[in-house]
């Protein structure tokens, strides 16, 4: 008797691309996900059909993003587990408002709100003076191409570093093709780059913003909402910038002149 095939389903074939886009074996997800290697191989090859808490363990051993995890529950033929909902909707009203705080309380420090795709979707007024009055919002692109490139003194160590972080936040989703284009972009804008680094004493890299003649040192923090349950707040971040200097905490609280950004 000839031996059956089985095609791969396409949840079996998400679930593989993503087992190896980890890095782990079917025995170790197995394992994590609390069932067997046999079984996980039959939902590989697709043998086998996962059930929505099979789904649901799988999402939780590969630590996928939310919006990610959505993706493999409808390759499995199941409604998603996680709403997907405008942040301007009424059920994230309090969320909103926490937001609104944040960025009000943070004055007169910059304060902005990145998407998934570090897009800027809302700022306090401080931050908004950092910005273009018109065109490109995206974070990354005015750091590699755009108007923060001039204005951030030490371009070359923030880029270094923000092209590492952005790759490594793009091997969470790689299948996401604008993460892809980000990387490029910042890749290769930072093609000529000097191969040295920072010295020991430099604990943390932020950047240094060139208004006029002084150089303005800050540091950032960045904040999120714990165990988001909803696509939109798991992908939200609040990048808050604190002066690293007594002349950085002067300018930002006692000079009203702002940079000069262009279009």
């Amino acid at each position: 008797m000839s031996a059956t095939t089985t095609a791969s389903t396409p949840f079996g074939t998400a679930l593989r691309r993503w087992r190896r886009s980890r890095g782990t074996s079917q025995l170790a997800l197995a394992h994590r996900a609390q069932t067997t290697s046999r079984h996980l191989s039959f939902l590989e090859t697709g043998r086998s059909r996962p059930s929505r808490a099979m789904v649901s363990r799988l999402c939780d051993a590969l630590e996928l993003p939310l919006r990610e995890a959505n993706d493999l529950f409808r390759a499995a033929g199941l409604s998603p587990a996680y709403p997907e909902t405008l942040l301007s909707a009424q059920d994230l009203a309090p969320f909103q408002g926490v937001i609104d705080r944040m960025l009000a309380q943070h004055a007169p420090y910059p304060a902005y709100v990145v998407d998934r795709h570090w897009n800027i979707v809302r700022t306090n007024a401080v931050a908004e003076a950092f910005l273009p009055e018109h065109g490109d919002r995206n974070a990354i692109r005015l750091t590699y191409v755009g108007a923060w490139r001039q204005l951030i003194a030490n371009w070359e160590e923030i880029a270094g570093s923000g092209l590492r972080r952005l790759q490594s936040e793009a091997a969470r989703h790689p299948d996401d093709e604008e993460f892809a284009e980000l990387v490029s972009l910042a890749a290769a804008a930072c093609t000529e780059l000097s191969a040295t680094t920072p010295g020991g004493e430099v604990r943390m890299l932020c950047p240094h913003f060139r208004v006029g003649d002084r150089i303005v040192r800050t540091i950032s923090v960045v904040a999120q909402f714990g165990a988001a349950r909803d696509v939109t707040l798991d992908e939200l971040r609040l990048e808050l910038i604190w002066p690293a200097d007594a002349d950085a905490e002067e300018y930002f609280r006692t000079t009203a002149a702002v940079p000069s950004i262009g279009a």
